[in-house]
């Protein structure tokens, strides 16, 4: 019983000899870490001021200085490491992690490929907060664009949180990248000779304030199973709503102004 005390007190006593002896090295370990801390947090807000500078989307300059932070205050821990076990080799943990990074990737592979495609689409800019996009079966406002996901308000009023590995992989269709979008419309004849219709149409047309002047619109005749429609394509403002009120505007001038010029069946006899 006693010689188990002994061993067990010998064994504590080598503890705290240990500790003491380390004691130096982890005081000045703790010290160069600071350091590196504060060295890290300067240099992290000198890459965002200069990427600010640089013109750099807000979300990618904050992105870029905390990515130059991490990596000093990892290098500050290997530096820390080797002070307080000087056997300790930066080399043969960078070997141990070959092995485990390839584990490391198959299980983060998601979160790094919609990480790295965020730091893309923010860097390319293909599309900007307020943009109107369609990719798949989402189609809405971009409220936000963050480092893994961008935020899409649908016009229905929903919230969609889309990877932006599937934004940098598959098509995306920017409705907003001009200031004009391209409609098109067909508008029955009914009981109003063709020609008489073009001509009705483009005087119409040109009173319709939504409609963009330049280019005009342009108006065809075609005929369907015996049935004669005005095609047109006219140019409108490209928002959702803005293409939504010019289409209304001129599908109801145009149904008005055929009516009043529509040739009176015949009565029957």
């Amino acid at each position: 019983m006693g010689h188990g005390i002994q061993i067990a007190w010998q064994t504590v006593v080598k503890m705290v000899d240990g500790f003491f002896a380390l004691l130096p090295n982890l005081i000045i370990a703790v010290c160069v870490f600071c350091a590196f801390f504060i060295v890290g947090s300067v240099i992290a807000k000198a890459v965002f001021g200069m990427a600010k500078r640089a013109n750099m989307d807000h979300t990618l300059a904050n992105a870029m200085g905390k990515l130059s932070a991490v990596c000093i205050n990892v290098f500050g821990l290997l530096v820390c490491f080797v002070i307080v076990v000087p056997s300790f080799s930066p080399d043969k943990l960078i070997a141990g992690l070959g092995i485990t990074s390839v584990a490391i990737g198959f299980a983060f592979q998601n979160i790094l490929q919609n990480f790295f495609a965020g730091l893309l689409v923010l860097w390319q800019k293909p599309f900007g907060i307020g943009d109107e996009i369609k990719t798949h079966d989402f189609e809405g406002v971009v409220e936000d664009i963050t480092i893994r996901s961008t935020i899409l308000r649908t016009y229905s009023g929903q919230r969609v949180f889309i990877p932006n590995g599937m934004l940098l992989t598959d098509p995306v269709i920017v409705h907003t990248a001009y200031a004009n979008r391209q409609v098109h419309i067909q508008i029955p004849v009914g009981a109003v000779e063709p020609g008489k219709a073009l001509e009705v149409a483009r005087t119409t047309l040109n009173g319709v304030t939504s409609i963009s002047k330049d280019p005009p619109p342009e108006i065809f005749i075609s005929a369907v199973g015996g049935t004669s429609s005005l095609d047109i394509y006219f140019w409108a403002a490209s928002k959702n709503v803005q293409i939504i009120r010019a289409t209304d505007e001129a599908t109801y001038a145009m149904q008005q102004a055929l009516t009043q010029y529509a040739t009176p069946m015949p009565k029957a006899a």
